[in-house]
């Protein structure tokens, strides 16, 4: 009936796993708008309904109990459900299915936690476990671990672990039903308080919300999950093992994984189709779940296979299972650890030789342009500025030669023909002719001045200038006498008469006027609309050498940008034509037509020559980089002679390394790849390697039961043959024939058994011997004690002393013996004595001894000395075993205390006077009796005054030894006698035992305790 139960509870929880399973697929549904607080109040609230109506009569009996554990379930499930719902909304179905199943491995530490009892293979069964969850999420960990969505639902596994092991420990004698109303009862109260919390956050009202999707998943969640998955739950777990149960929980990957295909085209939602590998993975689960089954694992051998919380293990088998694994896992685990460092090493070699290789590549690409660059600006910098040299010389020397023709002219008039200058015509407008224009009005054109005539003689040379230098707009010459004559297209007079123009303070005049040689201008706005304009002039002479005007060409600042700048300059690359003192002259994004085309320092201009602008004037001629990344470029800069000015060439560096740029980009692409590769590669690795190692821990366990089967079997065996013998069975044998030590052992046990029971027999024999001999013994103790006067009382009627003795036989008889007898009604004989050696030869030494000193003693007529004189000659007479007594003996005179002693190589007795403490009273000793025929002793008289008290002893007492070998000695002897020195002498002895078995305690003591006491009180009259 049991197991129909429990196999009734397992079917239970694997509808409840199918259900949860597929409850991700509505979870998804569930608008990320909705407050999770609501889904859960509202899902709550759902299965609540359901329950109370359904069972109503259950719910009305429900107990302080299951009220109490319903709210701890409640606290569970609703921290999982919150986690669950956080974690849900971006990631697959069959990863969230996954990511829970991992709770199993929280299970067993909470049970060995709580101390209870789990099943050994647990820790296995995690193992496996663990390892088909890796496969099912593709052995990427990195993945795994890395997303927020991750950690929420590994916070829902803790929080379900601990419900499952709630359920198994709390919900055991608990109604189903009731406990699981109370427990969707808390979980709507909490959720109610979160929802709340969680709008006032969020600035929210709660309002139910009204989204179809919402819905759909809310009522099947509420009936399938909160109403049925709790109750079944509930009634079902408590019959099945805590990790039984959270196995099959951990199945619904498997489920999902079944059931995701043509649910997510149901839903309209995407899915990855498993691979292989999560098969595979999906299989092991199914093994570890049917590890943890106990009936299972007996086909391999295995039984009772239980540990405790404290995790101690008793049996050999489980040793040997635990040694097997333990090597197994070990060297899985150092394999795992080479293959992967292996991989991982190959993997940064690749990925690391493939980004340095690209890095090289594109470093060394970028500096082979950049140098290249360098070179080639460099040197076209220095061509544009040779040319330009050339361009502008050529101006200067087609002035130059102009102005020489003009002091030709001037100093020879009569040797050309006169050739008049008009003044401009608007009929000549656009075509090339000479016109003459005047200083002034008080300058007047003299035909009859033949100097004025032969100054059209200009026009083939000035045409001549114009052929071979494009670029100018106009070639005229200034003379001192204010005659302004000009070669050019721009011939208008809107008065037909003569055209002034004061050109005496105009630069190009001035300037050549004070040089001697051909004179550039600044830049400036012509007059005649066409541009910035630049003008080149040189001075003439009369045949006396005086300066006589200035012949001068206009070039457009345009024409020459084009000709002589930008010509040649491909974009990006761009050329800047500046000044000594860094105004732009021509250039890139120069205009012409503006009078102030700016410098180089001013802000709004090119940054890249702002920022060296210092340099490039400072050195004139060389190469800089301006900027950093990709808003480097680099400046060629060269200066022109004949004017000062710098061509300045900029190039981009950016443009110029993109190709080395698109190089690294394209090497970075194909690293990707080749890492893409690699670590794909090496996950399929890690996944095989995963995969292997699972069934090599499966094959080794499956394999370690009956290994160790055959190894602990035989020993089980023999344990019982060995119990059987222990109980009296001494005719058992085992009946192991084993090739192996175990079957030798066996053989020596039977051996061992044979001489055993020959043993048995003989001991029989001794045994009963020995009894009889024990009896012997025992019999000589009592006859040894009988001996020994215990008639106290009888002696101490008088009231004259008080005396006490005692002896404590050790565990062998011994020898010690006391005695006390009157010898008259005066005097009274004390005695004590230690025969040497133990065992019945002592005994009956110490009767003979007793015996003699007695006899002797009581005849009255012998002192102590003379007593033992006698009884030693006595004594050495056949005495062939060598013992001797030491003997302390001593007779008082009752009536005045006075007394006689004798001691033969006794210890010291101890004395105590009135009011005072005991001391020992050392004197020297004679030799034992029995040592040596002939022997005289030695004899001290001491007198007792009333009150003193006199302890005499064995050696038992101050050689009394302890667990640590320690002797109680005679200062401690002393001490228990005056810890109360006035007592009675049966107290004083009784003192002294009790100290002395307080000091020996447990430790075995091999002689007599022996002690006697005398107080003395005086005569009647003194009394």
């Amino acid at each position: 009936m049991e197991k129909r139960t429990q196999s009734l509870a397992t079917l239970g929880l694997l509808f409840i796993t199918f259900l949860t399973a597929i409850q991700f697929i509505f979870l998804k549904n569930v608008p990320d708008s909705v407050p999770t607080f609501a889904f859960l109040c509202i899902t709550n609230a759902i299965g609540l309904v359901i329950v109370g109506v359904t069972q109503l009569k259950k719910i009305r009996s429900i107990n302080k109990t299951t009220i109490r554990n319903g709210f701890i379930f409640a606290i569970e499930l609703t921290g999982c459900n919150f986690f669950v719902l956080l974690g849900s909304h971006k990631l697959e179905a069959v990863i969230i299915s996954s990511l829970m199943s991992l709770y199993f491995i929280f299970v067993t530490p909470l049970l060995l936690l709580l101390k209870r009892r789990v099943n050994f293979f647990s820790t296995v069964a995690s193992v496996v476990a663990g390892i088909a969850l890796l496969l099912m999420f593709g052995a990427d960990t990195e993945a795994l671990f890395s997303s927020e969505a991750v950690v929420y639902l590994i916070i829902a596994d803790l929080f379900f672990a601990a419900y499952v092991v709630s359920v198994s420990i709390l919900g055991e004698k608990e109604d189903g039903v009731q406990l699981s109303f109370t427990q969707m009862f808390f979980s709507a109260v909490l959720a109610v308080i979160g929802w709340f919390v969680e709008c006032m956050i969020s600035g929210k009202s709660m309002n139910l919300p009204i989204n179809k999707s919402f819905w759909i998943s809310a009522i099947f969640i509420g009936i399938a999950i909160r109403a049925l998955y709790s109750i079944i739950q509930i009634s079902c777990q408590k019959h099945v093992a805590p990790l039984k149960a959270s196995l099959i929980f951990s199945s619904e990957i498997i489920i999902t994984l079944i059931t995701n295909p043509f649910l997510s085209r149901i839903f309209g939602i995407k899915y990855t189709p498993a691979t292989g590998f999560q098969v595979a993975g999906c299989i092991l689960f199914i093994i570890a779940a049917l590890m943890i089954d106990e009936e299972f694992m007996k086909k391999f051998g295995y039984e009772d296979m239980q540990i405790s919380g404290s995790g101690t293990k008793t049996s050999i088998s489980k040793k040997i299972i635990v040694n097997t694994l333990s090597f197994a896992l070990a060297i899985i685990v150092i394999q795992a650890v080479i293959s992967m460092s292996a991989i991982h090493f190959i993997r940064i070699a690749a990925v690391d030789g493939s980004v340095e290789l690209g890095e090289h590549a594109a470093k060394l690409s970028a500096t082979s342009m950049l140098s290249q660059l360098e070179e080639n600006i460099s040197g076209q910098v220095e061509d544009k500025s040779t040319l330009a040299e050339q361009k502008l010389s050529s101006y200067a020397d087609s002035i130059e030669y102009a102005a020489d023709y003009a002091h030709v002219l001037i100093s020879s008039p009569e040797n050309f023909p006169e050739k008049p200058v008009l003044p401009p015509n608007n009929d000549n407008y656009g075509n090339w002719c000479m016109q003459r224009v005047l200083a002034d009005e008080s300058v007047v054109y003299n035909k009859n001045n033949r100097e004025d005539l032969v100054y059209g003689n200009m026009e083939s040379i000035f045409a001549s200038i114009i052929k071979t230098n494009p670029n100018a707009a106009t070639v005229y010459m200034g003379t001192e006498t204010g005659l302004l004559i000009s070669y050019d297209i721009y011939s208008s007079n809107e008065t037909d008469g003569e055209v002034y123009y004061n050109y005496f303070d105009s630069e190009w005049y001035t300037l050549g006027k004070k040089s001697k040689h051909p004179v550039f201008t600044d830049t400036y706005l012509d007059g005649y609309g066409r541009g910035l304009t630049i003008t080149c002039s040189a001075p003439f002479y009369d045949k006396n050498g005086k300066f006589a005007g200035c012949v001068a060409i206009d070039i457009l600042m345009q024409d020459l940008n084009d000709s002589m700048v930008n010509d040649g300059v491909v974009i990006p690359n761009y050329a800047m034509l500046i000044d000594v003192d860094g105004a732009y002259i021509s250039g890139y994004g120069i205009d012409s037509n503006l009078e102030n085309t700016g410098s180089i320092f001013d802000a709004n201009k090119d940054k890249a020559l702002r920022d060296v602008a210092h340099v490039i004037l400072a050195k004139k001629n060389g190469i800089v980089t301006s900027g950093t990344g990709e808003n480097a470029k680099y400046i060629a800069f060269a200066s022109i002679d004949s004017t000062g000015w710098i061509l300045c060439i900029l190039s981009p560096v950016s443009e110029v390394i993109a190709p080395a740029q698109k190089i690294q980009a394209n090497i970075d692409s194909n690293t990707k790849n080749v890492v893409g590769s690699v670590e794909k590669g090496i996950v399929t690795v890690i996944q095989g390697l995963l995969l292997l190692s699972a069934i090599i821990l499966l094959l080794v366990t499956f394999s370690a039961g009956r290994i160790s089967n055959r190894i602990s079997n035989p020993i089980i065996e023999l344990e019982n043959d060995v119990r059987s013998i222990s109980g009296g069975n001494f005719d058992r044998r085992t009946s192991i024939s084993t090739d192996d030590e175990i079957g030798s052992l066996a053989k020596s046990f039977n051996i061992m058994a044979d001489s055993l029971q020959e043993y048995i027999d003989n001991l029989k024999d001794i045994t009963a011997k020995e009894q009889r001999m024990v009896g012997e013994l025992q019999a000589a103790t009592q006859i040894q004690t009988s001996m020994l006067p215990r008639n106290f009382d009888e002696y101490n009627v008088r009231k004259e002393f008080d005396i006490f003795a005692m002896m404590t036989p050790a565990k062998e008889v011994g020898g010690d013996f006391y005695d006390f007898f009157y010898i008259d009604d005066d005097h009274l004989a004390l005695v004590i004595a230690d025969v040497s050696g133990k065992g019945v030869p002592a005994a009956l030494f110490m009767v003979i001894a007793k015996t003699l000193i007695k006899d002797q003693a009581t005849r009255g007529v012998d002192s102590p000395s003379d007593i033992l004189t006698k009884i030693n000659d006595k004594l050495c007479v056949g005495n062939e075993g060598e013992l001797f007594v030491t003997v302390w003996l001593a007779i008082i005179e009752i009536s005045t205390g006075k007394g006689k002693a004798a001691n033969a190589g006794h210890e010291h007795p101890a004395l105590r006077h009135k009011d005072g403490k005991f001391e020992l009273i050392k004197y020297r000793h004679s030799p034992a009796v029995a040592t040596l025929e002939g022997l005289t002793f030695k004899e001290h008289d001491f007198v007792l005054l009333p009150g003193d008290t006199l302890f005499v002893y064995t050696d038992g007492v101050p050689e009394a030894t302890n667990a640590d070998n320690v002797l109680f000695d005679n200062d401690r002897m002393l001490q228990a006698l005056n810890s109360n020195p006035d007592a009675a002498p049966d107290n004083l002895l009784e003192n002294v035992k009790k100290s002395v078995d307080a000091f020996v305690g447990a430790a075995p003591q091999f002689d007599d305790l022996t002690m006697l006491g005398f107080k003395y009180f005086g005569p009647d009259e003194l009394l």
